[in-house]
């Protein structure tokens, strides 16, 4: 792995030492205002990267988290993305100054390698869990209408041009 540069995690260990918070929003972005205002009141330092206006970076996040997610909060070496890492306003603000007060500490590349196997791991499970809720409802219904094709929810009945012999 030597030789191989990992440019958006120099740029996020260099904001973790400075203990500033990106937060990556779109104008039209009705919940980026939300945060953003949530932060101020609780007096949280935070730099806005409006993604219009800065594509390459953008870009280059993207390419980290595979989402185009407004806003995305890159805090600590850490990418935070809504309904994922936190649900609501006052979740953020709880979660960034948690880790205000115990910061995490740099990983090595060895250590991402297990946080990524391990992550793997954790949606495996997820989709077996799924799978079994699926199966599940479908033994649950099994045998009541496909209200998908009869959207009424009445009883099906035989069409009349069916004529038993």
């Amino acid at each position: 792995m030597k030789g191989i540069k990992f440019p958006f995690i120099t740029k996020t260990h260099i904001i973790k030492k400075k203990h500033i918070m990106k937060i990556y929003t779109n104008p039209s972005c009705h919940y980026c205002n939300k945060i953003k205002e949530a932060l101020t009141e609780a007096q949280i330092v935070f730099e806005e990267v409006i993604t219009n206006d800065n594509f390459e970076e953008w870009n280059s996040l993207l390419r980290v988290t595979g989402l185009a997610v407004t806003p995305t909060i890159v805090f600590q070496e850490e990418i935070w993305l809504p309904n994922r890492d936190f649900r609501t306003p006052e979740e953020l603000v709880a979660r960034i100054k948690h880790f205000l007060d115990n910061p995490m500490p740099a990983l090595k590349l060895e250590d991402r390698v297990d946080q990524l196997f391990n992550s793997v791991k954790n949606i495996a499970l997820l989709l077996n869990n799924m799978s079994q809720q699926i199966q599940q409802i479908q033994t649950q219904t099994a045998g009541t209408p496909n209200i998908v094709n009869n959207p009424q929810g009445n009883n099906p009945q035989p069409s009349p041009e069916v004529v038993k012999q």
